[in-house]
């Protein structure tokens, strides 16, 4: 009936996103680590909760720009420019509502820049279900198993600190290398839901 209704008024099928869970109390721990501690030649991890730290802030900054052409069917939502500013805000917002944010991100060893990286939710006191932001790399740093490695680390992170909580992630139908970074750590599609957009 929701199909039949938006599509008599106007609306366009523009995104399909595909939901996946993580339960950790199931994870394959020894698999992550070993994704975890592949070498990325010229790469390094570092990690951080909360508000970027003020030495890395504005190259993360710079690095948000990877998420601009993410596969998101013919969804229109304009361009969301970052800055230090709104990092910093979107930070405290999570926080002043009692959950913490982790970032991983990935260093590009030759000039010490952020080139991508992976946002995890967790739910206070370990009670309900943890959350996957953004995870992105810039196009010119592709490749090389970052997203992989990134989003890993995050996984290990969750579960040293509650391992009987899920980890929630959503992927546009048409991005066939996220959904594939899912697939290895083991995550398991849950449902699927269909985004409408009415041009005005």
């Amino acid at each position: 009936p929701g199909d039949a209704f938006l599509a008599a008024r106007g609306f366009r099928d523009v995104l399909t996103l595909t939901y996946a869970r993580l339960d950790l109390a199931d994870l394959d721990l020894d698999h992550v680590r070993r994704v975890a501690e592949q070498p990325r030649p010229g790469y390094h991890l570092t990690a951080w909760a909360g508000v970027v730290p003020a030495d890395l802030a504005e190259t993360y900054a710079a690095s948000r720009r990877a998420m601009d052409d993410m596969p998101m069917g013919d969804t229109d939502y304009g361009t969301v420019v970052w800055d230090v500013e709104r990092l910093v805000a979107a930070a405290e917002t999570i926080e002043k509502r009692g959950d913490s944010l982790h970032t991983v991100a990935a260093v590009d060893l030759s000039n010490g820049t952020i080139v991508g990286f992976s946002e995890l939710v967790l739910p206070a006191g370990g009670e309900g279900d943890g959350q996957h932001y953004g995870t992105a790399v810039l196009p010119e740093h592709r490749g090389h198993g970052l997203a992989l490695r990134m989003k890993a680390e995050a996984v290990l992170h969750a579960h040293s600190l509650y391992p009987g909580i899920a980890l929630l992630t959503d992927t546009a139908e048409d991005n066939a290398p996220m959904r594939r970074v899912n697939d290895r750590l083991g995550y398991r599609p849950t449902h699927r839901a269909v985004e409408y957009q009415l041009g005005l």
